[in-house]
């Protein structure tokens, strides 16, 4: 599905963690403009996303390429609320309703992600 020329996915809402989550929209390019042949654009990777995400309008800081880099990374850290905001905006194809729920999406997904390393926390003591 297309929004706005970019490759649009709904919200899953499949109990998938923010780490699972993210991998995925990666890899298939949610959120990245069609090419001139009309075809996806193909995936992420840090880079382009800390560009896509730095020339939302209004984003004035910007987000860090190491900040990025450690999303793609398989490592425990989440990301913050304020990054969630600009994912959602990037996922949701800069439509205001499928960026309300691609904010909630994800938000669900770092509260499992934040659970799932409570839990493995306890059961390593």
């Amino acid at each position: 599905m297309f929004k706005n020329g970019n490759l649009f996915l709904p919200p899953p809402r499949d109990g998938s963690d923010l780490k699972e989550l993210f991998k995925r929209l990666a890899a298939a390019g949610a959120g990245r403009p069609l090419s001139k042949d009309g075809f996806p654009a193909g995936p992420w990777t840090p880079e382009l996303l800390a560009e896509a995400i730095s020339q939302i309008d209004s984003n004035r800081i910007g987000v860090d390429l190491r900040t990025v880099q450690l999303w793609f990374q398989d490592n425990d850290k989440g990301i913050s609320a304020a990054n969630i905001h600009w994912l959602a905006r990037v996922f949701g194809c800069g439509d205001p309703m499928a960026t309300n729920e691609w904010q909630m999406e994800l938000s669900a997904a770092q509260s499992r992600l934040a659970a799932k390393r409570r839990e493995q926390k306890s059961a390593a003591s």
